[in-house]
């Protein structure tokens, strides 16, 4: 394995382990049970998360009716081709060993028992029931509307729709912010830890400000999931388990787009969603000659999935799991050619902190630019101006929208204050596609104009 350059440390993603422990009792203030209305606002939630659908259309093809038992038959499903994925136990494994044998080879893999090996008091206590108690009025993400702007319910509300949902491909509690508030933040990342085969996070020397989203604390419904995608500027990912089951599907890095994305197999009413993958799509893509590899993810399970593999995840039971994405010493240069690209402003900044901490690195980085001949400053320029053309783009569209909904009523002043202000008070939210309405790539600004084109594609064709 390479050796770490000399660097200041840089932070871990939840402060390391130090900071595990019991778990604190939960203030009562976050105990309440805000359900009041709860069914009205659950549907104003799948209104904006899926506005091209009216409330029938999150059940049009009865996967939890009249089509039940082929999801059921998927559940029962295992891994296929059997043993197809690697499963190592972490008790067995060394942080060189997995460095060797597949980190630095770009091959996925299973560690079982991380949670255990390393005393989360997570393990065997965050399942959605119990989640949704201790934190019941605070507002977690659950998508995001057209305009990019989140969509929050708080576990309270959350709770009450899995009770009763019978969706195709229900909510997805999906959040980078886990629950926005620094106490709540704070207390659900003491209860578990970065695994030590992941000790890198380079792209935290930049800061927390504008830096990608990158970890998630994720609850899942039965059949809820993410779409087809690869992760963001080209980052390696662990995603560990912590209750119930998911079922995976991997293509390799090389698969052209259009055939990881099944458009060409798609008819006219379908539907890209994780249960449409699984149930409708995957069949007529092995038809094809496309090579899957399909496994299940079991509590204790983290998986390790090298940058550019396409992926698509589906909840096979209710499911609480954490994901984090990262750059480090083995996958660095990949995701630094990603990251100039898709991210010039904020990657000026990365390597100003690199220079500063890591100067190695940001050596390297600088070899990587002369290699290729490339000019950050030019890139700078010519994103400045497609950023400009894409606000005003975005805002022309947003306007049209809501003047035909609000028709000859339409207050037009009212309705730029009421934009700016939610403008300024917006966050960066996540870059995993739980929707075919999120992009696969981020959501910033500096999205590529292609990526921006791909997004209008999808929210067209139908979430």
């Amino acid at each position: 394995a390479q050796p770490t350059p000399a660097m200041e440390a840089p932070p871990r993603a939840n402060g390391g382990p130090s900071q595990l422990g019991a778990q604190a009792p939960v203030p009562m203030e976050l105990c309440k049970d805000p359900v009041e209305d709860w069914e009205a606002l659950v549907n104003r939630a799948k209104r904006k998360e899926r506005s091209e659908l009216d409330l029938s259309g999150w059940q049009k093809f009865g996967f939890a009716t009249s089509r039940a038992q082929e999801f059921e038959t998927l559940r029962a499903a295992g891994d296929d081709p059997p043993n197809i994925v690697q499963r190592v136990e972490a008790r067995d494994l060394s942080v060189e060993s997995f460095w060797e044998r597949f980190e630095t080879k770009g091959i996925p893999c299973i560690i079982k028992g991380i949670p255990e090996v390393e005393g989360w008091p997570a393990s065997g206590n965050w399942t959605i029931d119990r989640l949704c108690q201790r934190f019941a009025n605070v507002p977690f993400k659950v998508g995001k509307s057209d305009d990019g702007s989140p969509i929050r319910l708080t576990c309270g509300q959350f709770a009450k729709y899995l009770e009763t949902q019978r969706d195709d491909s229900p909510l997805y509690m999906f959040d980078n912010k886990f629950g926005g508030s620094k106490e709540v933040r704070d207390r659900l990342l003491s209860e578990y830890r970065v695994p030590r085969y992941f000790p890198d996070d380079y792209m935290a020397l930049a800061g927390e400000d504008g830096r990608p989203p990158y970890r998630w604390i994720a609850l899942g419904p039965r059949r809820s999931g993410t779409v087809m995608h690869q992760d963001p500027l080209n980052t390696s990912a662990w995603n560990t388990l912590l209750s119930g089951r998911k079922r995976w599907v991997l293509l390799h890095p090389d698969t052209p787009r259009n055939v990881a994305k099944a458009k060409h197999v798609m008819q006219k009413d379908d539907d890209d969603e994780a249960i449409n993958v699984f149930i409708d799509l995957l069949p007529r893509l092995r038809k094809q000659g496309v090579r899957t590899v399909e496994f299940v993810q079991y509590p204790g399970e983290t998986i390790f999935l090298p940058g550019g593999w396409w992926h698509c995840v589906i909840n096979v039971d209710d499911t609480v799991a954490v994901t984090q994405n990262y750059a480090g010493r083995h996958n660095f240069a990949s995701i630094w050619r990603s990251a100039r690209q898709e991210r010039p402003c904020w990657s000026h900044r990365w390597l100003r902190a690199m220079s500063e901490h890591m100067p190695q690195v940001a050596e390297q980085a600088r070899r990587l630019n002369d290699q290729d001949g490339f000019s950050m400053e030019e890139l700078l320029r010519r994103n400045r101006e497609r950023r400009q053309r894409r606000r005003e783009r975005r805002e022309a569209r947003a306007l049209r929208l809501a003047r035909t909904r609000a028709g000859p009523a339409f207050d037009e002043a009212a309705w730029r204050r009421r934009r700016a202000e939610e403008a300024s008070s917006s966050d960066s939210e996540s870059t995993v596609s739980t929707s075919t309405s999120s992009s696969d790539s981020s959501s910033s600004d500096e999205t590529s104009e292609e990526e921006e084109e791909e997004q209008q594609r999808s929210q067209a064709h139908s979430k």
